[in-house]
């Protein structure tokens, strides 16, 4: 996706939540569905339910928005921003990666998800009214089933105004800082984990060698394990739902959503849950969740996760754990 705004030679104009209009209309675009599916066949399913939403609202859309800061989610929406020609905005619904509707930082914090559009990549598709995003995020896993893992999703249409109230601020200058110093990892041969826990302030969970990974598709949702030799010995397993839910060392839990827990290899290259493979010299990045996820109200709406993964536990964050 991004190869292609690049190719085409479209601008992606990225503005900050301050230069946002207050009247003006913001709209997220998103992709939905199995990220192993996506990696292997998406066809920019975006761009037709973006179109869908656009003209049903009837209505010009200024901003384009980001679901999350997860991989392809990110390139989607820059891909939407260049290809219709809208502002993106800098700044997202999760400041992280997260597996389901109900935990954005829109649904947290009202507003409404309808009216929703998603589409295959031939425009086939739908508009969706439903009273929440539990109810959404239902009816439109049946409906990515249907379109073999991968649809995209065009929704939470909201004022400039309102989208200031809720979203994560920043959060794709960070990426794009990110991004730097993971080249400067690589270009100067740097020890990835004092980089990244230096300059994001971010902790290590651990470094070592993948010895193996689970992968189970359920409901629309990747499922599995991935378990690391660490150097110095002990084992770290990571469980994830689509992304990271908990990470373990030892049988003792030391990171849980919606903290952050991030793949890279030592050698600076990022990964994906879809990425990460047996026999891979990897790193684990613990970051701590923007303070809007750390509410009572955010923390009920990631509760449910840790279950899903095998866990009977309450959040507690990551600076205390890691402890």
């Amino acid at each position: 996706m991004v190869k292609e705004v690049v190719d085409s030679g479209k601008r992606v104009v990225l503005v900050d939540l301050e230069s946002v209009k207050d009247d003006g209309l913001a709209v997220v675009s998103a992709g939905m569905g199995s990220p192993a599916a996506a990696k292997h066949g998406w066809r920019n399913e975006h761009l037709p339910a973006f179109d869908l939403l656009e003209k049903y609202l009837g209505k010009k859309v200024d901003y384009v928005v980001p679901i999350e800061i997860g991989a392809g989610n990110i390139a989607v929406p820059l891909h939407t921003a260049a290809f219709r020609g809208k502002y993106l905005v800098d700044a997202d619904g999760a400041g992280r990666a997260i597996p389901e509707l109900e935990l954005t930082t829109f649904e947290i914090y009202g507003v409404p998800i309808s009216p929703m559009a998603i589409s295959d990549w031939e425009g086939d598709g739908a508009i969706l009214f439903t009273k929440d995003s539990l109810k959404a995020e239902r009816i439109a896993r049946q409906i990515v089933v249907a379109f073999e893992g991968c649809a995209g999703i065009a929704l939470y249409p909201m004022s400039g105004a309102k989208l200031k109230n809720v979203v994560i601020p920043g959060t794709l200058s960070l990426s794009q800082k990110v991004g730097s110093l993971l080249r400067k990892v690589r270009e100067e041969n740097l020890d990835v984990c004092e980089v990244l826990s230096k300059e994001l302030r971010g902790y290590v969970l651990g470094v070592g060698k993948v010895t193996s990974k689970t992968l189970e598709m359920r409901g629309g949702f990747d499922f599995g394990v991935v378990e690391v030799e660490l150097k110095g010995g002990g084992k770290l397993r990571v469980h994830f739902k689509n992304e990271n839910i908990v990470a373990e060392r030892d049988g003792k839990v030391i990171a849980v959503a919606p903290d952050l827990i991030c793949w890279v290899t030592t050698s600076g290259e990022p990964l994906t849950n879809v990425d990460v493979d047996k026999g891979m010299e990897v790193a684990v990045i613990g970051l701590k969740a923007h303070e809007r996820l750390r509410t009572e109200k955010a923390l009920r709406a990631f509760k449910h996760l840790y279950s899903e993964v095998g866990f009977n536990i309450e959040y507690k964050p990551i600076e205390e754990l890691i402890k």
